[in-house]
């Protein structure tokens, strides 16, 4: 028997003493107590608060966990350890769920706006088509072929207009750029005496159809018309011929509308004279 007591002591005597853990939190426990939850424990769960959570949510040991209990002096802060795993991953698990579902809702609501719009009357966005100009805009022709560099831009305001369009019957600078249209594309003497008063101060018929056949076919033309007073137009034409030559003609126009409300020109006078 007392070797027996002998050869414990000498087990005790060989074992090194259990390594002592420092206190995580200082005045929550007694002093000659251990503290159930020491520092390494509390890294595995993230969303450790230094509170009294820590002495709630140990778990219920079974009886087999007992006798391990008192078998090794660590069990205790390793079944710790795992039940704050297990609670740190239901956490993370439930914010998950939630962020997915604020996405999802966030998606609905965005997809629900945009049917909303499209079936709303009243809604529609599309762009409204600008009204007409006044002036017609000039069509193809073999006889007055595209500028390659677009040397005669088209121009509406109140008191300037410009263009090689065939322009129109409705306005004083509309009947202007339709007859020089009627001159250059057309080449047609009887649409440009059409456009005249009978009693206009303008050439012959027949001296307009020899100047209109002087021009050569294919030559370019551009008008332009400025206000002047009392119904008067200074009207600026430039020339581009086949052959490369430019001419510029400087006119005055003087218009006038019948009781019909058509406007003719009774003058087309030269600037010079």
């Amino acid at each position: 028997m007392g070797d027996a007591v002998i050869e414990q002591e000498d087990l005790t005597a060989q074992r090194p003493a259990m390594p002592a853990l420092p206190p995580t939190n200082p005045g929550r426990h007694r002093a000659d107590e251990p503290d159930p939850t020491p520092a390494w424990a509390q890294w595995l769960d993230e969303d450790h608060t230094p509170d009294s959570e820590a002495t709630t949510r140990i778990r219920r040991v079974t009886s087999a966990e007992a006798d391990l209990l008192s078998d090794d002096p660590m069990a205790p802060l390793v079944l710790a350890a795992r039940e704050r795993a297990a609670q740190t991953r239901r956490r993370r698990e439930i914010r998950e769920r939630a962020a997915l579902a604020a996405i999802v809702a966030a998606v609905l609501a965005v997809i629900a706006g945009i049917v909303w719009v499209k079936v709303t009357p009243g809604n529609d966005s599309a762009p409204q088509a600008a009204p007409a100009p006044t002036l017609v805009p000039a069509t193809a022709n073999p006889n007055q072929p595209a500028s390659p560099g677009a040397w005669c831009q088209a121009v509406e305001s109140a008191d300037r207009v410009s263009g090689s369009s065939s322009g129109n019957l409705n306005t004083a600078p509309g009947v202007i750029m339709h007859l020089e249209y009627a001159w250059y594309v057309l080449r047609d003497a009887t649409v440009v005496r059409s456009l005249l008063t009978p009693d206009a101060k303008a050439a012959p018929e027949q001296a307009t159809r020899d100047a209109i056949s002087a021009v050569p076919a294919g030559t370019q033309h551009c008008v332009t018309i400025s206000r002047l007073p009392a119904d008067h137009w200074d009207v600026n034409i430039d020339e581009r011929r086949p052959d490369g030559t430019k001419n510029t003609w400087q006119q005055t126009f003087t218009t006038t509308t019948g009781g019909d409300g058509r406007v003719l020109i009774s003058s087309i006078i030269s600037s010079g004279g």
